[in-house]
This record gives structure tokens, sequence and C-alpha cells, in this order.
């Protein structure tokens, strides 16, 4: 009888870590599935930024280039610094934007691994999981968006 009872012990335990482990796996991929959304999200910001940046760029440089083509080379001889696009500013806005969203996205993800990895230990542990980490990074994508 002792032997059953240890076999059937053991089973006992083997399933149950088989539950905990596949509960453990999805919870995973639902943290990876709501940090990918974070990081494309915010990607895709920074690619809107930098393009729009490089076009307010290419066209303050072909502006200026037609200025001094119109002007002469004369014209642009005596006073070149007359004839230099205006850039400064789109470039440090455009940084500054693209530090706030690298910023801000890193801020999501903490938030989101801190969620997943508090919903896998709970999982390994056998408590109930609080909330689905997806619920979590929509939660915390409008809470920063809100900022």
């Amino acid at each position: 009888m002792n032997i059953e009872k240890a076999v059937k012990e053991v089973q006992d335990r083997l399933e149950l870590v088989g539950e905990r482990s596949q509960d453990v796996a999805k919870v995973s991929v639902k943290t990876l599935k709501a940090a990918n959304e974070i990081v494309v999200e915010g990607v895709q910001g920074v690619v809107a930024v930098q393009t729009a940046a490089a076009k307010d760029l290419y066209t303050a440089g072909k502006q200026s280039f037609d200025k001094a083509v119109a002007a002469g080379l004369v014209a642009v001889a005596k006073s070149p610094v007359e004839f230099l696009p205006e850039g400064r500013e789109t470039i440090v806005g455009a940084f500054n934007e693209t530090v706030d969203t690298v910023t801000k996205t890193g801020e999501k993800l903490a938030k989101v691994a801190k969620s997943g990895y508090a919903d896998i230990a709970a999982s390994i542990q056998g408590k109930q999981i609080r909330k689905p980490a997806r619920k979590a990074a929509r939660k915390v994508a409008a809470t920063v968006a809100a900022a």
C-alpha cells in the first residue's frame, strides 16, 4: 500500500506541476504579445517622427538650393551663410520627441514585465492570477497616452 500511495502522490504532484507550467506558458505568451505591441507602437512613433523630420529637412535644403541657384554664384560666394537651410529646430525637435517616445515605451515595457513576472510567480505558487498582462498593457498605454 505504501508504494501505491507514493506513486499516486507523485502522479498528483506531476499533474499539478504540469498544469502550473501550462499556466506559466500561457501567461508568458500573453506578456510577450503585450510587450511586442508596445514595442511596435513605439517604433512606429519613432519612424513617423524621424520621417517627418527628414521630409522637413529635405524641403528646407531644396528651398535653400533653389534660392542659391536663383541668386547666382557671386551672391553665394559673398554671403554663403544666408543660403544655409534652417534645420536645427527640426533636428532638435525630432530628437526630443524620439527620446520621449523611447522613454515612454521603456516605462510601458517595465510595467508589463513586472505584471507578467507577478502573474508567473502566482501561477507557479498555484494562486489566482490577478489580471492578464494584455489588459495591464492596455491600461498602461492609456495612462501614458493621457499624460
